[in-house]
């Protein structure tokens, strides 16, 4: 049994009763949420670290970690072009030599000597320049399986492991958040044997049962969150209105177009879930140019007919501006007022029946008449908090988030179940096709020729890099040249292209500049607009003909596909085109399904079965959790989790208090507090 300092602990016990454990070592187990024995079992490897094989160094592969060991014959300081300590030893074994390299670790000169033994584990990688050096993680004492922890300053990973087998012995008590006849139904391994497996499993191979019931678990929890979260939905009263089919056909006479079939069918699917007796909360998905603003304000004004208020919440002032003027051409000949709300403009608004604004809608002093709709337009650039902050004052109100970001049908209709969602698939009118170019380093010339004829056609684009400074830390390309940065870039812009018009747009410029910039860029002032992704939404310019993205193969290719749709918006054909930097057969993969399809949500399935969400969905804007262990591109596992969820909450989540307790604990926003 544990070691402790009183009585036999349980895994309720909070971990400063272990023996060893002192009020310094708590706090720094605090800080990474371990407070309780159970936190600490809880407290999973990152990885498993695999230093079991030897090799030697004559034999030594790319890019793969592995083990050498050696005696070391010389060793010697410098520094990096950019100022970085590199401690340099070359050692020795019976096959050959390599320089191996640690980075600002200073000590290590009066640790290492000449003529000692040391066994290292790291990676050889590409730095021709340095004979292909051997990258040190670590010194190792033995040849073992490791696993390693979340690490916080000045707590070690001996340490961790000494804690968590002293409480090895408990681990047999932890109770199954998966109910055993799911397990059965899966075949699935037991949450004890899992947790003893991830602590001191010998081999990687042991670990995938474990991994597998983790994953289980984690998207088991979340699913049952979902379906509570519509479950409440449903049941929070909510103020329908009366479906007046005259009035409707006024707001579609006011529209100074004609709708497309798509654009009535997701109109009158809106409407028809604001009639209902409960709030709605749906997702308005469509291309750029779809038409989801004539969707939203056919919904808006139905609302304010019914004689209550509507706020429609935009990113950005400009956005705001544009809107307003547009719709208030739209509204005023029906009897119906509009006000803006901005952090620069405050218009009155308590008598208004449209109110749009930015985050400024948001402040708590913000008061309205009778609010019975919520626009959230770009849902993904407002993060969860803030759209929470609104719901949470009114949350009997109808809800209606707007987004191009595609989201995958697989992944929708199982995590995103807490929304109903709205496919809007007819593709923008007039939307010129869009040539899309993969190039490398040794094509870059002929690009750049080619945009400059463009320029001086007056055709004016976009530059997009991935970063706003050059790199600073250490990464795998350290000795293979900088990576894209709008502040190294602007300068050799500026050189290539001496008679263009450089403007510069990143997240650290002021928000009032930035907007002025982008105003320039569409009146015709600027001929390149150089920024990272924060054009990826928004900005419109017909003129506009041709886009470049620098370090293509970085991004998501949902994201690619909202950038490239900054362009061919005008009369004339477009090119996009992407540079590659990643020679590898995924990357190569991942950017030819960009050259070969405009389909939004084709693009993103593609995206999410060869690289995961990863921006797909904006996790951190979305309020889904990063998962640990699940992946949300695993749709069959998805899916099967989402079904075991309903089953329980069929039968009843208090007939299985171990997930009721882990479901009840996890804080996962989705609905407005009732």
């Amino acid at each position: 049994m544990a070691i402790t300092k009183h009585s036999q602990l349980t895994l309720s016990n909070r971990v400063e009763e272990l023996s060893g454990v002192g009020d310094l070592l708590a706090k720094k187990l605090h800080k990474l949420g371990v407070f309780t024995v159970k936190d600490l079992l809880e407290l999973l490897p990152r990885r498993l670290e695999d230093r079991s094989q030897l090799t030697f160094i004559r034999g030594l592969p790319f890019q793969r970690p592995t083990v050498i060991a050696g005696q070391v014959e010389s060793i010697h300081s410098r520094r990096s072009q950019r100022g970085i300590l590199i401690i340099d030893a070359k050692i020795k074994d019976q096959t050959g030599s390599i320089s191996a390299l640690w980075f600002s670790q200073r000590y290590l000169l009066g640790q290492l000597k000449v003529g000692t033994d040391v066994m290292l584990y790291g990676e050889k990688r590409i730095a021709p320049s340095l004979g292909n050096p051997f990258f040190v993680k670590k010194i190792i004492k033995s040849l073992e399986v490791a696993p390693v922890y979340p690490a916080t300053a000045g707590l070690n990973q001996a340490t961790v492991s000494r804690l968590i087998k002293s409480v090895r012995g408990l681990i047999k008590t932890f109770p199954d958040i998966v109910p055993e006849q799911t397990r059965h139904q899966y075949g699935l391994t037991s949450r004890a044997l899992a947790i003893e497996a991830c602590h001191f499993a010998t081999k990687e191979t042991d670990l995938k049962p474990a991994l597998a019931l983790l994953a289980f678990e984690e998207l088991l929890v979340l699913s049952t969150q979902v379906l509570e979260a519509k479950r409440a939905r449903l049941e929070l009263p909510g103020q329908g209105i009366d479906i007046k089919p005259d009035k409707l056909k006024a707001i579609t006479a006011a529209l100074p177009f004609q709708l497309t079939s798509g654009q009535r069918q997701s109109a009158w699917q809106i409407i028809q879930d604001l009639a209902q007796n409960h709030p709605m909360y749906r997702l308005l998905y469509g291309e750029v140019g779809s038409g989801k603003t004539a969707v939203a304000l056919m919904a808006a004004v139905a609302i304010c007919q019914s004689g209550r208020q509507m706020v429609w919440l935009n990113p950005t002032a400009i956005l705001v501006a544009q809107q307003a003027e547009a719709i208030k051409r739209i509204v005023t000949p029906l009897g119906l007022t509009v006000a803006v709300v901005t952090g620069a403009k405050k218009e009155a608004h308590f008598e208004a029946d449209i109110i749009i604004g930015t985050h400024a809608l948001l402040d708590p002093k913000i008061k309205f008449r009778e609010l019975g709709l919520i626009i959230v337009d770009e849902q993904h650039r407002f993060g969860v908090e803030q759209r929470q902050i609104i719901l949470d004052r009114h949350p009997n109100t109808h809800l209606l988030m707007m987004s191009a970001t595609p989201i995958p049908r697989s992944l929708a209709q199982s995590i995103f179940g807490f929304l109903d969602i709205t496919y809007l698939l007819d593709k923008p009118p007039g939307q010129q096709k869009i040539e899309t170019v993969i190039f490398k380093s040794e094509d870059r010339d002929s690009v750049e020729t080619a945009i400059e004829f463009k320029i001086a056609k007056g055709e004016p684009g976009f530059v997009i890099c991935p970063l706003i400074n050059p790199t600073s830390g250490l990464t795998p390309t350290l000795f293979e040249g900088e990576r894209k940065a709008v502040i190294a870039e602007e300068l050799r812009l500026k050189k290539r292209f001496p008679k263009a018009r450089i403007g510069v747009v990143h997240g650290k410029i002021p928000a009032t500049k930035r907007e002025e910039l982008l105003q320039q860029f569409k009146a015709g002032e600027i001929d390149i607009l150089l920024s990272t992704t924060v054009v990826e939404v928004g900005i419109d310019n017909p003129r506009a003909t041709w886009i470049l993205i620098e370090e293509a193969d970085r991004f998501g290719l949902a994201q690619l596909h909202q950038l490239r749709g900054r362009i061919g918006r005008g009369q004339q054909s477009a090119t996009c085109y992407l540079a590659a930097t990643i020679e590898t057969e995924l990357a190569k993969q991942r950017l030819n399904v960009l050259v070969e399809s405009t389909d939004g949500l084709a693009i993103a399935e593609a995206d999410l079965r060869l690289r995961g969400p990863g921006e797909l969905v904006g996790q951190e804007q979305s309020g889904l959790p990063l998962l640990k262990y699940a992946n949300f591109s695993d749709t069959e596992l998805i899916a099967n989790a989402f079904a075991a969820a309903e089953d329980i909450l069929a039968s009843g989540l208090d007939n299985h208090p171990a997930l009721a307790e882990a479901v009840r604990a996890k804080n996962l926003e989705l609905h407005p507090k009732a």
